[in-house]
């Protein structure tokens, strides 16, 4: 029997979902973004008997699609779908409806719930790649990270789970580089013991600390948002740092990408008072795009003529919120 997993690319939770599941059922596995889902899922291999599918949240556009994808593989094999993104209680029947095994909680972070569906088949040190993303994605509070966290000393998991954040960062433009670390960790390999990660991780360290310089001079302030266009592959950073370089309540990072997108990444603090995932889907679609995700972390792509439009959009919105 071979399992295939497909987990997503661009963060340190999707690639310790994809390396728990490699560690618990072996097998093979893709990384993936959530544009690219539903071709990934026509492309498994022949050989699988059965798949799982982590940390890829589907959006309104596609999401009839994904579930005639689900629906068709369930029919062929046992398939397990683990997420953490917004879904709505219909959304999610309509998952349980094709037969597939759904893992969803909005409460942890995808890495968890892979954990903690795999864990009779997971070695002791699986414990920590469930809590590197966690942290990374914001979401050590929950109970389960909680009671994980403290069993452990903090400073080793953040030590470790900001260098393979970094390290990513730095070379996601290369598939190579997140498939490498995904075989890594599923050997339980710290990320401190996998070649160069460590300077990786101070390389891209040093990038942050000059993008919070570059954000200040190139952001631009619009209402309770600010926003700015980079070449970054961690965009998720950008935003971030839009938060406090303009004590805003939304930070919007964008990048244009061939075909005439822009893709976003949106992060937001908890004085917005909207919930990212579900508006950014919405207002997405309104302008020719998807997108989805948390409460307040949350990604979108949109034609790149679209951008002024999903900007006013956001704010339009917060000022009602």
């Amino acid at each position: 029997m071979a399992h295939h997993c497909i987990s997503h690319i661009k963060d340190v939770d999707g690639l310790s979902s994809a390396a728990l599941v490699l560690a618990a059922q072996g097998g093979t596995f893709r990384l993936t973004d959530y544009d690219d889902l539903l071709r990934e899922i026509d492309a498994i291999p022949a050989a699988a008997t059965s798949v799982t599918l982590c940390d890829l949240g589907t959006n309104a556009s596609n999401f009839p699609e994904f579930v005639a994808r689900l629906a068709a593989l369930a029919k062929r094999m046992p398939v397990t779908y683990i997420d953490h993104h917004y879904l709505t209680e219909e959304a999610k029947q309509q998952i349980v409806k094709t037969g597939v095994d759904i893992r969803h909680d909005v409460r942890d972070c995808a890495s968890m719930l892979t954990y903690l569906t795999y864990k009779e088949s997971l070695p002791e040190g699986a414990r920590l790649l469930a809590l590197y993303g966690a942290v990374t994605d914001y979401m050590d509070t929950s109970a389960n990270a909680s009671q994980l966290m403290e069993t452990f000393d903090r400073q080793f998991v953040l030590l470790e789970c900001t260098m393979l954040a970094y390290a990513l960062a730095k070379n996601g433009r290369d598939y190579a580089y997140p498939e490498m670390l995904v075989e890594e960790l599923s050997l339980m390999k710290a990320p401190h013991s996998i070649d160069n990660v460590g300077q990786e991780a101070l390389e891209q360290a040093e990038v942050v600390r000059n993008l919070a310089d570059e954000v200040r001079s190139k952001g631009t302030r619009l209402g309770k948002l600010a926003y700015m266009k980079t070449s970054e592959s961690a965009t998720g950073n950008v935003a971030k740092l839009l938060l406090g370089a303009f004590g805003v309540t939304l930070g919007v990072a964008y990048k244009e990408k061939a075909g005439g997108v822009a893709e976003f990444s949106l992060r937001s603090t908890s004085q917005s008072g909207i919930h990212l995932g579900k508006e950014i889907g919405m207002i997405s679609q309104k302008h020719g795009g998807s997108g989805g995700g948390h409460d307040k972390a949350a990604g979108c792509s949109v034609p790149a003529s679209e951008v002024q439009g999903l900007l006013r959009d956001l704010e339009a919105r917060l000022e009602a919120a």
